[in-house]
């Protein structure tokens, strides 16, 4: 255990009464009220969660034995960066920031929670899931569930229940690749037509109504649209070829893995939800983070497929989205993409920073200003490990 004095430097922030009575200690991680269950902890009962009467800081996050390393902030100016990122985020400068953490150099160097931010309660992710069903992919791919190869390969070839003579021109040319880099060209006589189909169609027979129904596909019109079609393909795949559902699969394969605590509901056509609906804690999200920027390793085991990671790290295809991660530059000192991210509505993220082996992970709950945390990072953090 670490001592008071370094848990925090903002200690003095951490001892407001609770609701309920007592004081937040600087040595007191904030958690989820008793009787809360995480695994049930959606994007609904999120809303009922108070605000923490004061926030959590600490730039010596405390080992609580979830497989994170822990060290220190210390770089020049720490002290100063954290203070101004605080005291902007208590003037509202950044929206409804929950939380936010760092790592670098292999250790968890900075963490901080605020207003429904929890260590322990999962937080909704929204895009952020897109990110995930990559995760997932990237973990199926390693136990050789699929290839790397497979990605190249017509999705219909994995989905032995398509009657493939009532589809659509063209659904037969729709790559795992393409679905990947939401380029699937499927479109529909409604934004919301997928969603309408309900429970009424189960897994396999979701996607025959989708491919009877898209408009005839080109490659004029494989053109990137964002879209939570293009990752259910992929979830949808997964179910069919792990042991069991493409939920049992995350839970044993990557959440039990990484230790992850998460609450994440099915679609109604019976697979995950994959354009958004999971909840990851912060702690959670960082820990498979870690895993991208280190190649697919975590504790030294090789959890996903090290070429797939590699193709998700490459910045040689600019800037754009890829296998569900958003390839930015962002104050770029050369102006190349300088970070690789899962990014969700709200404000959330999941960033790596390859050049600085760095990995950030933020939620908030703001409406609009999807932005604003990665601005506390770069206005504040980043600049402290920039030469």
């Amino acid at each position: 255990m670490v001592s008071v004095q370094r848990r925090s430097i903002l200690g003095a922030l951490l001892l407001n009464v609770l609701a309920g009575g007592g004081q937040l200690a600087a040595n007191e991680l904030p958690r989820l009220p008793k009787g809360v269950d995480p695994k049930t902890h959606d994007f609904q009962e999120q809303k009922n969660l108070p605000d923490l009467k004061a926030p959590y800081v600490s730039s010596s996050p405390e080992d609580i034995g979830d497989g994170l390393e822990v060290g220190q902030l210390d770089a020049p100016g720490a002290h100063e960066a954290i203070d101004a990122l605080m005291k902007n985020d208590q003037a509202g400068k950044y929206a409804n920031l929950d939380s936010l953490l760092l790592w670098k150099d292999g250790k968890l160097i900075f963490e901080m929670y605020n207003r429904r931010g929890r260590v322990d309660g999962p937080h909704y992710a929204m895009s952020v899931t897109k990110t995930m069903v990559s995760v997932t992919l990237a973990r199926a791919i390693q136990l050789g569930l699929l290839s790397m190869r497979d990605l190249d390969k017509p999705v219909i070839d994995f989905l032995p229940g398509i009657d493939r003579t009532k589809i659509k021109t063209g659904v037969e040319t729709i790559t795992l690749r393409n679905a990947l880099f939401m380029k699937s060209g499927l479109r529909f006589p409604t934004k919301t037509y997928a969603y309408s189909l309900g429970e009424k169609y189960q897994r396999q027979k979701h996607f025959q109504q989708l491919f009877e129904n898209t408009t005839p596909i080109k490659p004029s019109n494989k053109s990137y649209k964002y879209t939570g079609t293009d990752p259910s393909l992929i979830m949808m795949i997964i179910d069919l070829r792990a042991d069991g559902t493409a939920q049992e699969f995350f839970a044993k394969e990557v959440a039990e893995k990484f230790g992850a605590i998460y609450c994440w509901g099915n679609q109604g056509c019976g697979i995950p939800k994959c354009g958004a609906g999971s909840s990851f804690t912060s702690r959670s999200l960082l820990k498979i983070g870690t895993a991208i920027a280190r190649g697919g390793k975590y504790k030294g085991e090789q959890l996903l497929d090290a070429e797939y990671v590699k193709e998700v790290l490459n910045t040689n295809k600019g800037e754009g989205y890829f296998y569900f991660f958003h390839n930015r530059k962002k104050r770029s000192p050369d102006n190349k993409v300088n970070f690789i991210s899962g990014i969700g509505a709200g404000g959330q993220y999941m960033s790596i920073f390859p050049k600085l082996n760095l990995v950030m992970v933020a939620t908030s709950h703001n409406k609009g200003k999807i932005g604003a945390p990665l601005e506390a990072v770069l206005d504040h953090l980043i600049p402290l490990f920039r030469k």
